[in-house]
């Protein structure tokens, strides 16, 4: 069998997103999204959430490029005066893998958006993070922990095949070569954790090389080569409402995920559409 969870990153970021991961669900293939529980349109985001009961919800942890949902007082260095975290990756990964002292109040950071998740949204199924930092040394073990404790079956792995991805898109090759040896080796560890505390992912995962440069052809490329077993597939979509209008890219996923081509992909290919829960139930089930 051939599944495919189709997931939106970012709701809760901007009333662009969600009004784009809500079109892509309506209207198009798209069967789960991930929130950012501080961030400012998180609370619309889960009201449309509670609307729409067959968008899967998880929680988008978020350690760089966003806001805390503690008090900058009890973060010391990880956030700014106004509770921003940093916004360069690269620093906030050296600086949280060197500065151990900063990992009690990062479990604390995130144990509240976890719990501020279920507040908002009421379940948790899956976890993953904004840049995929959940899986630094430092956050995936907090995360699995947090897991285990608040009974989160499954988590994000984002072990992309690299070589797949090059095939359809040779742009930025280098880059995407390096990203696979980082994220692959760092899943691998997150892997071997989960798997000693009952916890579960998908078979493979797409959207990690080509995130914010997504393609109709990519996507079917990729529809086309998913093999056996469960992948996800994961998008950042956004609408253009009126307001300050969301970057072309984000647009274009949203036209990508409502178009005939991927829906004809994934029936021409026999991939049964799932989700998290989904999978979850099938974990508990085995």
């Amino acid at each position: 069998m051939k599944r495919l969870i189709v997931n939106a990153d970012d709701f809760g970021l901007s009333p662009e997103v969600n009004a784009g991961i809500m079109r892509a669900h309506r209207e198009g293939i798209l069967r789960g999204a991930s929130l950012m529980v501080a961030e400012p349109a998180a609370l619309p985001a889960a009201e449309l959430a509670r609307d729409n009961p067959a968008l899967d919800v998880g929680l988008h942890a978020v350690v760089c490029q966003g806001r805390s949902m503690l008090d900058a007082s009890r973060l010391g260095a990880a956030v700014s005066a106004s509770g921003e975290f940093m916004d360069s990756p690269v620093s906030a990964g050296m600086r949280y893998f060197f500065d151990r002292s900063l990992r009690a109040a990062m479990t604390d950071e995130l144990r509240a958006q976890v719990e501020r998740h279920l507040e908002l949204v009421g379940y948790l199924n899956h976890i993953d993070g904004h840049l995929n930092f959940h899986v630094h040394p430092l956050f995936a073990d907090i995360l699995v922990n947090l897991a285990v404790e608040y009974k989160v079956p499954c988590i994000r792995l984002p072990r992309e095949r690299v070589m797949t991805t090059l095939r359809l898109r040779q742009d930025n090759a280098m880059r995407k070569i390096v990203e696979s040896v980082i994220f692959r080796t760092l899943s691998r560890r997150t892997s071997r954790m989960m798997t000693e505390r009952g916890l579960t992912s998908t078979d493979a995962l797409f959207g990690l090389h080509q995130s914010g440069h997504l393609s109709e052809d990519y996507v079917v490329g990729v529809i086309d080569r998913i093999r056996d077993g469960t992948t996800e597939l994961y998008f950042h979509p956004a609408a253009d409402i009126g307001g300050v209008p969301p970057s072309v890219e984000a647009q274009l996923e949203v036209e990508i995920l409502t178009g005939p081509r991927v829906r004809d992909a994934i029936a021409r290919n026999g991939i049964e559409l799932t989700t998290f829960a989904d999978l979850a139930k099938g974990k508990i089930a085995a």
